[in-house]
């Protein structure tokens, strides 16, 4: 986003869990370092990468009504800003204190991004990880994902190797305003 004169050694741009997995295993077998972006907006690089940088883009967004709520799948390469739009055009309200926040959907329960007396972990039900080495997703419930402020098991168990492909967001019809 600063666009700096750095480049990495190659840039691919993954809108597919197959397409993900490929170019990690592209890397690995070349034994290059592999770095998993989104947007790449909570990077500055300083230096070139002597690596492959993986941008997750699996785009989606499916909503489902039910009498209590909205359940939401989303492509982890989604933007989040875009999406917090997405929601609003469809009469869907809740994620609103978390506007303008820079970077995708799967970025998002890495971090449990938060913003005026609201976090991710309030809405996420669930996150589709795919574990790179075996091509398989797992579906890690909420309670799973180990929220804290700013912190979730993406920073640890499932950091090297995994990829979050989607999140499952609950929004609730009960929706009342989270004024500062």
């Amino acid at each position: 986003t600063f666009s700096l004169p750095v480049y990495a050694d190659e840039v691919v741009f993954a809108d597919t869990p197959d397409a993900l997995v490929a170019s990690w295993r592209h890397a690995n077998a070349q034994s290059r370092p592999v770095l998993m972006l989104g947007e790449g907006s909570n990077v500055l690089f300083l230096a070139d990468f002597a690596g492959t940088v993986i941008a997750n883009r699996i785009k989606g967004i499916e909503i489902a009504e039910d009498d209590g709520g909205w359940h939401l799948h989303v492509g982890a390469g989604e933007n989040w800003h875009h999406l917090v739009e997405y929601t609003l055009q469809q009469g869907v309200p809740g994620l609103e204190n978390l506007a303008l926040i820079p970077g995708c959907v799967g970025s998002a329960p890495i971090q449990n991004i938060g913003a005026y007396g609201a976090e991710f972990k309030q809405f996420c039900a669930y996150v589709d990880v795919l574990d790179l080495t075996l091509n398989q997703v797992t579906r890690l419930s909420a309670e799973q994902c180990q929220f804290g402020y700013r912190e979730s098991i993406f920073k640890h168990e499932y950091r090297q190797g995994f990829a979050i492909i989607a999140v499952g967001l609950h929004l609730t019809k009960s929706w009342v305003p989270l004024l500062g």
